[in-house]
């Protein structure tokens, strides 16, 4: 009996102890798990502020932005004008007093400029852009997030474009918008290219050149493309989207060139690069997420663009269509002429003809203009802050079909262009310091082009397509053009027949290069290999160490061109987008 008290005690603090334990364990559970709680609300609490002081972020430059654009108005603001107001609206917002706040549900934001700097573009000052360091603090519930960011704000940024030497866009968003091989950069033959290539699609290459003969399609053995860096680089850079390719077979040339699907009948390279240049010298290969320049064609109009009845403008009649030696530094100019039959009535929509020395403050038109020389001697037309061309430019004899050089008008032109029709360079011995902006399409052919003064070069944006042909046919010599060429269309170009060689750049939605290395000719020679009766070109093994009929050079001093043509430009017009340098969270 007492044995069994005695195992009932034992049971009764058995139970007690198992009671206390649980009871211990829960209680421990319980404080962990609204320790956990807390935790994960303190956690929650510096991501809501974090976000938060991100919004301040996005607010004050989204801010800043609608306070430029405001000043900018429809008609825009000169680029002293615009300096002036920048760093006014800037100002506004310096320093923890000028903060901008925002209280909400979650909590609230205060954001500030701590400190502004200059922009330094190419090693020079842009002083219409600025780099802001914003610092912005989120609170929520007592618990604080700071984020400081630094933002590129103004205007006339230089374009990526202009950083290539070749350089194929993927411009469209949805594939319905694409025009056929958009991205794609096609090199035929002994294309040879100094400078980095950009190609947002796919790079097809092969070693024969294209050309139609005869209304015939022929491919002609030559050697792979080359490519070399510029002075002081190693290597040449390729920023690659897509693939690689190399072909062997004769393909339709139209359906080639706007494919983008490469089946079982072409050869894909990436990983064998070597095997597809020249030399078996290859550029490095660079995979980023391509920067796609906003160029915005269409709205370069305004900044040109007065009518004859715009405030200040001065009207000048033209006898004949034909302007002659105008010295008009400090003047709007408008062209008119007269048309007579019974009576005259003053007209504005003439194809006018410059001719000799000529120099506008401005120029505009609702016509055509076309400017010559017969002269032996070079004659230079001058715009100070820019022309409009309602209808089309011809610069040259548009007659012409030599290839000799001493047969061309010497032409210079010197300032910014818009011209809303199409542009012909032909029968033209130029030289440029010129931004055009064309609505239309653009033929360069039977022309040399040159620099005007030191670093002068001829800049095109071009809204069609651009045709460089017939340029030093079957001549040793080729024809130099020290210019860049961007298309928002296709850009096809034969250095097969023709003899080119470009400094600058070329840039468009779709690049088709043809070429050759070495002679062409209608007659044969030695060592030629014969395509048709009358025309007769390089054997490919005789190509090898011959120069090629197309060459690219990329010329670094185009984007100094470019910053200094667009100074010249009256007005500001267009803000770039914010641009986020870095970003840091404290």
């Amino acid at each position: 009996m007492k044995i069994l008290m005695n195992e009932k005690g034992y049971s009764l603090i058995l139970t007690m102890l198992i009671f206390l334990l649980f009871t211990v364990l829960s209680v421990s559970v319980l404080t962990v798990a609204l320790s956990g709680v807390k935790r994960n609300q303190t956690s929650e609490d510096y991501v809501q502020a974090r976000e938060l002081a991100n919004k301040g972020i996005e607010h004050i430059t989204s801010q800043i932005q609608s306070d430029l654009k405001n000043e900018l108005g429809e008609e825009g603001i000169t680029r002293s004008e615009f300096i002036t107001k920048l760093n006014t609206i800037l100002n506004r917002y310096k320093d923890e007093v000028n903060s901008v706040h925002n209280t909400g549900a979650i909590g609230e934001y205060r954001v500030y400029i701590r400190n502004i700097e200059n922009v330094i573009e190419n090693g020079e000052e842009n002083p219409l852009k600025k780099k802001i360091t914003f610092l912005s603090r989120g609170f929520v519930d007592g618990k604080e997030k700071t984020v400081i960011s630094e933002v590129e704000i103004g205007a006339q940024s230089v374009l990526e474009t202009l950083h290539y030497a070749l350089g194929a866009n993927k411009l469209c968003k949805t594939p319905n918008t694409c025009i056929p091989g958009e991205g794609n950069l096609f090199l035929h033959g002994g294309v040879s290219i100094t400078g980095d290539m950009k190609v947002d699609g796919n790079l097809i290459i092969t070693n024969r050149g294209y050309a139609l003969l005869n209304r015939e399609e022929k491919w002609i053995a030559s050697v792979y493309p080359s490519i070399l860096p510029t002075q002081g680089k190693a290597n040449a850079n390729l920023l690659l989207g897509g693939n690689i390719f190399t072909f062997n077979h004769t393909p339709p040339y139209g359906q080639h060139i706007t494919t983008s699907n490469f089946g079982s009948s072409y050869t894909k390279l990436t990983d064998r690069i070597d095997d597809a240049f020249y030399n078996r010298q290859a550029p490095v290969i660079v995979k980023r997420q391509p920067i796609r320049d906003d160029i915005q064609i269409p709205a370069q109009k305004s900044v040109f663009y007065y009518k004859h009845n715009s405030p200040g403008v001065t009207i000048i009649k033209a006898n004949n269509r034909l302007i002659s030696n105008q010295n008009r530094p400090n003047d709007k100019v408008y062209a008119s002429h007269d048309e007579c039959f019974l009576w005259c009535n003053q007209k504005y929509d003439g194809d006018y003809t410059f001719t000799g020395n000529n120099l506008f403050k401005s120029f505009a038109t609702a016509g055509s203009l076309t400017i010559r020389n017969l002269d032996n001697q070079f004659r230079q037309t001058t715009f100070k802050e820019g022309a409009y061309i309602e209808k089309n430019l011809t610069i040259g004899n548009e007659w012409s079909d030599s290839y000799n050089p001493n047969n061309y008008d010497k032409i210079r032109v010197d300032g910014p262009i818009f011209v809303n029709g199409d542009l012909t360079i032909r029968g033209a011995d130029a030289e440029f310091n010129s931004i055009m902006y064309v609505m239309g399409d653009v033929t360069i052919e039977y022309s040399r082009i040159n620099g005007l003064g030191q670093n002068g070069s001829l800049i095109i944006f071009a809204k069609g397509n651009i045709n460089i042909r017939n340029n030093s046919v079957n001549q040793d010599e080729p024809s130099n053009i020290k210019g860049f060429f961007y298309s928002e269309q296709a850009l096809e170009m034969f250095g097969v027949g023709s003899n080119i060689r470009i400094e600058g750049g070329i840039s468009a939605r779709r690049i088709v290069l043809n070429a050759i290395r070495g002679r062409a000719s209608n007659q044969n020679f030695s060592g030629a290999q014969k395509i048709t009766n009358n025309d007769y070109f390089e054997g490919a093994q005789n190509q090898i160490g011959k120069l090629s009929r197309l060459q690219i050079i990329y010329d670094p001093e185009i984007i100094n061109t470019y910053a200094d043509i667009k100074s010249r430009e009256p007005v500001i017009k267009n803000l770039d987008p914010p641009k986020i340098i870095n970003r840091d969270i404290e």
